[in-house]
């Protein structure tokens, strides 16, 4: 079977996209975690399918392990560019599990609005009612912590504000923290450092995924809690580990704009 693709990045977040075969890879995780291995496959944080329905486009994110994602804020700018640019759409509406999605393209980046954000308990989800704005982990160690904070825009999401993120190791404790028993449906992790009131510094580990450069999800979701918390301005700038974004926060919607590249475009026989 032969599958078409094509290989994208935003912000070092890197994509496989498919808008063909659709159904026989959608029912095979094992065809997904194969699409996604960087030594037998293709290699890719997420795998995204588009399906047209409608006047819109269905999209579907896999990780990496072949679980099911819920959203990507970098990958909804992967595949907006796709869309508009190698596909020649002219209107472009996305909808995710959650959300229906609106980009624009701004000189050589892409905005789009990845969601909106909700720190309710039960909506993250966490398994106990807390505060989820000052949140206590213990048996884990994290040098410089400052502040702790939950959130879900479409996937759940665990902020650690710190005073150093060169301090984390984080192979070490990312691993603990995706599968810490306060999350039922395991959390992708944000170690921030904050800059100053317009700029912060990011680090990543998904659930799915591991270690990757950059999660718009999580880069979403951290711009909004710092500034719900009054640490930061609606808008403000995202040095990740390989690039830069920027969030602007609209009451609980936050939008993502950075960079979005197709790198080339292929088939894969399976």
């Amino acid at each position: 079977m032969k599958i078409p693709f094509i290989k994208a990045n935003g912000a070092g977040n890197d994509f496989v996209i498919i808008d063909k075969n659709i159904d026989i890879v959608k029912k095979s995780k094992k065809i997904i975690k194969k699409l996604c291995d960087r030594r037998f496959g293709i290699g890719c944080d997420q795998l995204i399918i588009l399906e047209k329905i409608s006047s819109y486009y269905q999209v579907t994110f896999y990780n990496s392990d072949g679980s099911l994602g819920k959203n990507c804020g970098n990958g909804l700018r992967c595949a907006y560019k796709y869309l508009t640019e190698f596909k020649k759409n002219k209107r472009v509406v996305i909808k995710s599990k959650s959300f229906m999605h609106f980009g624009s393209k701004i000189g050589n980046d892409y905005k789009i609005n990845v969601g909106e954000v909700s720190i309710d308990w039960q909506k993250i989800p966490l398994s106990k009612k807390i505060d989820t704005q000052n949140i206590s982990l213990k048996n884990i160690i994290i040098p410089g912590v400052i502040k702790i904070m939950s959130a879900n825009i479409g996937n759940p999401h665990c902020i650690i504000l710190v005073r150093k993120i060169a301090s984390i190791d984080l192979k070490k404790v990312g691993p603990k923290l995706v599968k810490h028993s306060l999350f039922p449906d395991q959390a992708n992790i944000t170690f921030v450092e904050i800059i100053n009131s317009k700029s912060i510094k990011v680090l990543f580990w998904e659930r799915g995924g591991g270690h990757t450069l950059a999660c718009g999800s999580g880069t979403c979701a951290t711009a909004f809690v710092l500034h719900h918390n009054n640490f930061t301005k609606p808008k403000i700038k995202i040095k990740t580990e390989q690039s830069h974004l920027e969030t602007e926060i609209y009451d609980k919607t936050v939008y993502l704009k950075g960079p979005a590249e197709i790198v080339y475009q292929s088939v894969i026989t399976l």
